[in-house]
C-alpha cells in the first residue's frame, strides 16, 4: 500500500477537492493521513471523516518553512497504530496529480531503492554551503550532529519524497526520540525537514534514487505552475502530479478534467 502524508492549514474546499483529486488518479491501494498545520485545531476534520481520509493526532501548528516535524509525526501514527503501507509519500496542500500510473511508477523506480527524491545534495563544509537552511544547520551543528551521528548532512527538495517503509522502521528505532522532541521545539532552522529525512536515511543505509529530469520541471519550489505547464503535463504521461499549484483558477481545472 502507498501512504500519502498530506499537510495542509486551511481552505476546506480545496483541502476537499485535493484529497478527490489523490483519490482519482490513485483509485487503488492507497491510504491518505491528512496533518493539520494550521491554528484552528478543527480544520479538516470533518473533510477526513466524509472523505474516509485518517486524520493524524500529533497535529499541530507549524510555522511556513519550519514544518519539518510534520512527516515525522506521520511516521509515528503509523507505526503507533500499526498501519501496514510500503511507501510513504510527503504531500502538501499545493501538489496536485495530473495523470495516473504512479503506483505503477514507484514499483519500478523504487526497485531495490529505498527513498525517491527530486535532489540529492550532501553538505561537507560549513565555509562552502550555499543554501540558507544548510547554513543555519551548521551553526547548530554541535546539537544535531547527536542524532546524525556524521559528520556531515544531506539535503533534498520535500514534495513528493518516498520513503519505503522498511527505512522508516529503521529511522524510528534508532532515534533518541526525547532528544530529537526537544530540538524541535528549540530549533528555528528552515526546510528542517529537507535534511532530517534524507540524513537519517543514509544514516541507516538507504538507498536513493533521483526522479528524472520530465518529472523535476514540473516539481519545483517555484514559480507557481501556470495553466499552460498544466495542460502540458496533462498531455504527458510520464508527468504524474505538479507542484506548486498557488492559482485557485489553476487547481479548479486541474480538479475539473474528466
Amino acid at each position: 500500500m502507498i501512504c500519502m502524508a498530506l499537510l495542509a492549514h486551511e481552505n476546506e474546499q480545496a483541502l476537499r477537492n485535493q484529497i478527490r483529486n489523490i483519490r482519482k488518479y490513485n483509485p487503488q491501494d492507497v491510504q491518505i493521513v491528512f496533518y493539520n498545520g494550521g491554528q484552528d485545531t478543527n480544520f479538516g476534520k470533518k473533510v477526513c471523516e466524509d472523505e474516509n481520509v485518517l486524520y493524524c493526532p500529533y497535529s499541530r501548528p507549524l510555522k511556513q518553512r519550519t514544518s519539518g516535524r510534520f512527516f515525522y509525526d506521520v511516521m509515528r501514527f503509523l507505526e503507533d497504530k500499526k498501519i501496514a503501507y510500503e511507501y510513504l509519500v510527503y504531500l502538501e496542500y499545493d501538489i496536485m496529480f495530473v495523470n495516473g500510473g504512479f503506483r505503477e511508477y514507484l514499483l519500478s523506480k523504487m526497485d531495490g531503492f529505498d527513498c525517491l527524491v527530486k535532489i540529492l545534495r550532501k553538505e561537507v563544509d560549513p565555509k562552502n554551503a550555499s543554501w540558507p537552511p544548510a547554513r543555519d544547520m551548521w551553526k547548530d551543528w554541535e546539537r544535531w550532529k547527536s542524532i546524525f551521528e556524521s559528520d556531515a548532512f544531506y539535503r533534498t527538495s520535500s514534495p513528493m519524497s518516498v520513503f519505503r517503509h522498511g527505512i522508516i522502521k529503521k529511522m524510528l528505532g534508532g532515534l533518541n526520540k526525547k532528544r530529537l522532541e526537544h530540538l524541535f521545539d528549540t530549533s528555528n532552522i528552515p526546510c528542517l525537514g529537507e535534511m532530517l529525512y534524507i540524513t537519517l536515511a543514509k544514516k541507516y543505509g538507504g538507498k536513493c534514487k533521483i526522479y528524472g529530469d520530465n518529472t523535476k520541471r514540473f516539481l519545483r519550489f517555484r514559480p507557481a505552475i501556470t495553466r499552460k505547464e498544466i495542460k502540458e503535463a496533462k498531455s504527458r504521461s510520464d508527468v504524474m502530479f505538479v507542484h506548486p499549484v498557488k492559482d485557485a483558477e489553476v487547481r479548479d481545472w486541474i480538479f475539473n478534467q474528466p
